[in-house]
């Protein structure tokens, strides 16, 4: 439908034709002087603010003549029709057969995109083409026509068509590909075999990761939730959310296993692990130097400590403590011991750094920042233990036996177990 705008006058009449997208000028007969004051007041009015040089150009080409009564044009948008094709942001030659997971050296292959970026789109390349790039009102003018129906079709998982933008926006962080029905989807979890994966491997990903089967000698950094479905052996695991491991954690050393979340796992030996929130394990944990801010729970009947370091930022509950060969088993109640031991570790990372400054000047600057980061959480940790509830109080519980050497501390209180006994239960002070 046209849109029409007259002066006060009424001798001056814009015509907005939506099916050419122009602007048309009527100049009334009517003995009044024309006024190039009103002709620029309805321009600016109407909001026109290109595809002037395009009407002078169809005036000269058709010789029209500006006469009075007759509509002439004084901006025009010219439309050609142009052809949109779909444009992968990804390589969809890389095809990815997820239905038996993901090969190990697919990784090297394949890039993530973060969610909400634009995976694909329709697009023409407007400057190529011989019509006008914007309308007259200054706005792009979208290219060619889609079928909006078989667009969304093209959308797989984790994926959504915006037909505004004619985008296909990815819905979660993660892995673009084409399934077998040529649909674009995002991988947002990667399942790997873990006999796929060679020793010494570097592993990096943003999302959650399976590892089928075992894992060992990798150094594995995972921005997500970590699964494996095996044990864990002589590795350095970071992991940014939870971790469960359906076998043990064994022989995990320096660095050893870092944990943002909380772990779960059946059993630990001879590892150095930091966990952030709650540790849950049903078998043994057998000399470890273990920091978790959040509570130890072993199960009531099986689990045990035998020998090492044990510190909570909560509660320990567990079947068993102690060692039948006597080594001395340590179990604390601290305030934040993860943050704690954190900032031991990358303090004596920076102290090695600081051996080639100038080499290693953009790593300590990183290392810099991290320490102040998690000072910063240790602060607020501490400020958070002083300001707790005072019916939360901090517990040991040994459901089973204990067997010395057993050093138990909580807080500032500290207790010498010298003799086997059964069951014990240590009540923070208040």
């Amino acid at each position: 439908m046209n849109k029409v705008i007259t002066n006060k006058a009424g001798n001056l009449v814009l015509e907005l034709r939506q099916d050419t997208m122009s602007a048309w000028l009527t100049i009334k007969r009517s003995g009044k002087l024309i006024d190039e004051a009103d002709i620029l007041a309805l321009i600016e009015e109407a909001g026109i603010k290109t595809g002037f040089d395009d009407a002078i150009r169809h005036i000269r080409e058709n010789s029209l003549e500006k006469e009075y009564d007759v509509p002439f044009p004084i901006a025009i948008c010219n439309v050609e029709e142009s052809e949109c094709t779909l444009r992968y942001h990804f390589n969809p030659d890389l095809r990815l057969d997820i239905s038996s997971g993901i090969n190990f050296m697919d990784l090297e292959r394949i890039s993530y995109i973060q969610a909400g970026a634009v995976v694909a789109d329709y697009s023409s390349n407007l400057f190529e083409q011989g019509g006008s790039i914007y309308d007259i009102f200054g706005e792009l003018i979208h290219p060619g026509s889609i079928d909006e129906e078989q667009a969304k079709s093209l959308s797989g998982t984790n994926v959504s068509f915006i037909a505004a933008n004619r985008d296909f926006i990815a819905d979660k962080t993660g892995y673009p590909y084409l399934d077998e029905l040529g649909r674009i989807c995002i991988l947002d979890t990667l399942v790997i075999n873990g006999e796929d994966i060679p020793g010494d491997a570097q592993i990096r990903s943003p999302l959650d990761i399976v590892i089928q089967g075992s894992l060992a000698c990798v150094n594995l950094v995972c921005g997500g939730n970590l699964y494996i479905k095996g044990d864990l052996h002589s590795s350095t695991v970071y992991v940014n959310q939870d971790l469960h491991v359906e076998g043990e954690i064994i022989a995990c050393n320096a660095p050893g296993v870092k944990v943002f979340g909380n772990l779960s796992c059946k059993g630990m030996q001879d590892s150095l692990i930091l966990c952030l929130k709650q540790l849950n394990f049903s078998g043994s944990i057998e000399n470890c130097t273990l920091a978790c801010d959040g509570d130890i729970l072993g199960s009531h009947d099986d689990s045990s400590i035998k020998g090492g370091t044990i510190q909570a930022g909560g509660s320990i509950s567990i079947a068993e403590a102690g060692s039948p060969d006597g080594n001395s088993t340590e179990l604390e109640i601290a305030i934040s011991p993860f943050y704690r031991s954190l900032l031991m570790q990358m303090t004596r990372e920076l102290i090695h750094l600081k051996d080639d400054s100038d080499a290693n000047a953009e790593a300590i600057a990183e290392m810099q920042i991290k320490i102040k980061q998690s000072e910063s959480q240790l602060d607020e940790q501490l400020n958070t233990f002083l300001h707790r509830p005072s019916e939360d109080r901090k517990s040991i519980i040994v459901h089973g036996s204990v067997m010395p050497p057993v050093s138990i501390r909580v807080l500032k209180h500290s207790y010498e177990i010298k003799n086997q006994q059964q069951g014990l239960e240590i009540l923070e002070k208040e």
